[in-house]
């Protein structure tokens, strides 16, 4: 109870603070306009320009220093996850085409590489590879895996900011498979 009790006893200070901090604000704006009311006009016409000119230099500078940091942290993410996304496959590929080594390491890679997604990996990447991995985990491998498996690799590319448009559906599949053309069309759904 005391806890509640806290917790709106907060609330009511924070809006009363809000409102304390508008209402000087507000005062602050009146004061201003009516000493600015009684000015000369062409000093008062002056005045505003040259504050239109300072605040308009200074929210173009503040909004082009945030968007120019926002652009870098999202090019050392996109270099983040272009390391990952290789290195999954790369193993992959090891697997795939019958590297001997790379299936004893397989479950170690997996967990490493399923740890640094979780921090690096976008929305769209995780939801596809965990229904390829809970469909897999099912043991049968059917047509439906290997979609699912190009679904993920859809989702790494768009995630890295690349374009999946003009790629027909079963193309990734067409370049894994030795026989494409007898597995599927490019057209047919699971």
């Amino acid at each position: 109870m005391k806890a509640k009790t806290k917790q709106i006893v907060s609330g009511i200070t924070g809006l009363a603070i809000i409102g304390l901090v508008l209402w000087a604000f507000l005062w602050l704006v009146v004061a201003i306009w009516h000493r600015f009311v009684g000015l000369n006009a062409n000093l008062a016409v002056g005045l505003l320009t040259a504050c239109t000119t300072v605040l308009v230099a200074a929210l173009t500078v503040s909004f082009g220093r945030y968007f120019e940091r926002k652009k870098e942290i999202e090019a050392h993410f996109r270099d983040k996850k272009i390391a990952i996304y290789d290195e999954f496959l790369k193993e992959f590929f090891q697997l795939y085409y019958g590297d001997k080594n790379a299936s004893s390491n397989m479950v170690d890679f997996l967990r490493e590489w399923q740890r640094q997604a979780m921090l690096w990996g976008g929305a769209g990447v995780l939801t596809s590879f965990l229904k390829w991995r809970v469909h897999l985990a099912k043991g049968t491998p059917d047509a439906k895996s290997l979609f699912l498996m190009e679904e993920f690799f859809r989702a790494l590319r768009k995630d890295l900011g690349l374009s999946n448009r003009g790629l027909v559906r079963g193309a990734f599949i067409r370049m894994i498979l030795r026989h494409p053309d007898c597995f599927c069309d490019g057209e047919r759904r699971p």
